[in-house]
Order: structure tokens, then sequence, then C-alpha cells
């Protein structure tokens, strides 16, 4: 067997499982992610996925119809794309609402992505407590912290997305609530700006 094709396989299934959560969960607070080690657990089950199902191809000799799938290079840029999709292949659900149970492919995953990616989103929450913290202290009047949010927002945002936001900074009841809501929707840049440490 050569491991030319399940190695590539294995980067770009990384690359892309890890591009696929950042841009979709945490495009403004990706930085707060770097040593999260549930995230690069997460990629690198995906990424032995990849690595698994590629090998196996090239063991059993199994062969694609179509433009260019023949050649196992390309076949293992696919394979690194496609991955994820098709292990949350479901036939169907037992149950119904948030704690159903996937029956398919998607069985498999279940046992490892939800504890994962609360382990994730617990670990945002913490650094982006900890981000914030010093600035909190610093900027201690919440009704001030809301009038800079307010007054600092981009006039091309959309009034639909502009408004659901500005109702959830009215909402926050610390200044670190609206801080956080600040940083997740329009990046560390603009919170150093109007918030510097």
């Amino acid at each position: 067997m050569v491991l030319g094709p399940p190695l590539l396989a294995f980067g770009v299934t990384a690359l892309f499982t890890w591009l696929e959560l950042i841009t979709s969960k945490y495009p403004r607070t990706f930085f707060l992610l770097k040593r999260c080690p549930a995230l690069y657990v997460y990629v690198l089950i995906y990424a032995g996925l990849g690595f698994l199902v590629m090998a196996l191809f090239e063991y059993f000799g199994v062969t694609l119809e179509g433009p260019g799938v023949s050649n196992p290079w390309v076949r293992a840029v696919l394979v690194g794309i496609s991955i994820k999709a098709f292990f949350h292949i479901r036939l169907f659900s037992v149950g119904a609402g948030p704690q159903a149970l996937p029956i398919g492919i998607e069985t498999f995953v279940q046992m490892f992505e939800p504890q994962l990616m609360r382990a994730i989103e617990v670990y945002q929450f913490e650094a982006s407590k900890d981000f914030i913290g010093t600035r909190a202290t610093k900027y201690s009047d919440l009704a001030e912290v809301k009038k800079t949010i307010r007054d600092n927002l981009p006039g091309t945002l959309p009034v639909a997305e502009r408004t659901a936001f500005l109702s959830d900074v009215e909402r926050a009841t610390s200044v670190g609530e609206a801080m956080d809501l600040y940083l997740a929707f329009l990046g560390r840049r603009s919170l150093d700006r109007r918030f510097p440490p």
C-alpha cells in the first residue's frame, strides 16, 4: 500500500474540518481556541477517518468511475473534502427533537462529536471571559458600554441583523456580557478599538 494518498486525505480532511468549524461557529473568536485540546482532538479524529477510508480504498483496490476519480491523488482530495459529510449520513432518527438518536453512519459520530463540540464551546466561553475580564473591570459602567456599542456599529449592517444584535445588547445584564456579544459580533479588532485593555 502506498501511503501518499492516505496521508494527503488526512491533511485535506484536517484542513477542511478545521476550516468548517472555525468559519461556521467561531468566525470572529477563533483566536481564543488556539490552545483548545478538544478542537485538535476533533480535527484529528476526522483526519484519521479520512486516512482510514483512503487507506481502505488503496488496500482493497476500490476504483471509482468518473473524470479524474480513478487517480488516487484526486480521490484523496475528494475523500478529504467530503469525509465529514459522509459520516453525517442519517437514514432516520429515533425519538424527537434535539435528543433524537440518528440511525445510519452518523450513529458512529455520536460517540465523540457532541462531547467534543461541548468541550470546544465551553473552552471558547471561558477563554472569552478571560480575554474580556480586565476590560470589564476597566469599563464598569454598563450604560456607557451599551452606548459605546450602539454608537459604533457599521452603518452597512443589514437592518434585521443590527436590530437583533442591539436587542441582545440591551438585554445584557453585565459589562462582560455586553462586551462578549460585541466581540462575537464584530471581532477582536473592533473590541480593541472601542475598549482598549
